[in-house]
């Protein structure tokens, strides 16, 4: 009887240690929140062309540049400061930086619509909501489709600069064989594309089943004079004008955006991927998932080790 006390003891140890593991996650704060919540994911700008030119690209994954997203405003006067942070640092990397601009329930802002509202609500909408209660705050820079830097508030001992620097030393590679590669031909109203991909596991940040991944098609103006934006900024780089989600393959009469003001529409091909993990075992979806499940579990342990303690007591005499 004293064995299966004993045992009993030891197994219930043991699930405690693996409750407080599991508590335990989270090494530490940084300056920056996941990106995707709930999944482990990135992006990559794999090809970029001004529509004036008539082109047949190919470009690898091995070629692609940064990805950086940032959520902005015309009336935005925090903006400004975070902006030119995230230029100090971005000036001397092969980055391509895209601004979403505020649209949805929006008077001040002329620059977005509902198709680029629409991917960042939907790829980032929910890791916002949950740092800050709020789908859509300027300023938000994503770096690499992964980390997320929301306002313009540094954090203790660092400057806004310093913040973005840790985020961008940061950026790896992503899960794909670098001899992925997306081939366009563009000929001013025709698009034909071929993203050919494979996944390269060794590469995932942690052990994953699977790769998946999309491609969207940004068309960006490269600046636009808006005087009577409310921040005083007057002239607006780098505005995402629209987002079109593309099959793998394909082909399409691609209706533009009207420039807001001279010829300098881009094409941006973009590509996201998510990491799919492999199934959990049983051991990992038992609920030991916080601190309450450990205090209840100890004290289940304690009491039943009294208990067969009591029981052994009067069973030997």
């Amino acid at each position: 009887m004293r064995m299966s006390a004993y045992s009993i003891t030891i197994l219930l140890a043991v699930m405690s240690l693996t409750a407080i593991s599991s508590g335990q996650s989270n090494p530490g704060e940084v300056p920056w929140v996941d990106a995707t919540e709930d999944s482990d994911g990135g992006s990559i700008a794999i090809l970029s062309t001004p529509v004036n030119t008539l082109s047949s690209s190919l470009s690898s994954v091995s070629e692609a540049s940064m990805l950086i997203e940032v959520y902005t405003a015309t009336w935005c006067e925090t903006c400004i400061p975070a902006e030119d942070a995230l230029e100090s640092e971005t000036s001397g990397l092969d980055v391509e930086i895209i601004k979403f601009h505020r649209h949805l329930f929006e008077i001040e802002d002329p620059f977005g619509n509902n198709n680029t509202e629409g991917r960042w609500l939907s790829r980032y909408g929910p890791a916002s909501v949950a740092a800050d209660e709020n789908a859509r705050t300027p300023p938000t820079v994503i770096v690499s489709g992964e980390r997320m830097h929301i306002g313009s508030t540094p954090s203790a001992s660092m400057t806004l600069a310093e913040e973005y620097r840790e985020s961008l030393d940061l950026v790896t590679p992503p899960p794909i064989s670098e001899s992925s590669s997306l081939e366009i031909t563009w000929d001013g109203q025709i698009l034909d594309w071929a993203w050919t991909w494979e996944e390269e596991k060794s590469r995932c940040r942690t052990t994953c089943d699977s790769v998946t991944t999309d491609l969207t098609l940004l068309i960006r103006e490269a600046s636009g004079d808006f005087p009577e934006g409310a921040n005083g900024q007057g002239v607006y780089h780098n505005i995402l004008r629209d987002a079109i989600p593309l099959d793998a393959t394909g082909s399409m009469n691609l209706e533009l955006p009207s420039a807001w003001d001279g010829d300098d529409l881009e094409l941006v091909f973009i590509v996201d991927w998510v990491e799919n993990p492999k199934e959990p075992s049983f051991l990992q979806e038992l609920p030991f998932l916080n601190p309450f499940s450990v205090i209840v579990i100890v004290s289940i342990s304690a009491i039943i080790s009294l208990f067969i303690r009591k029981f052994d007591a009067g069973f030997n005499n």
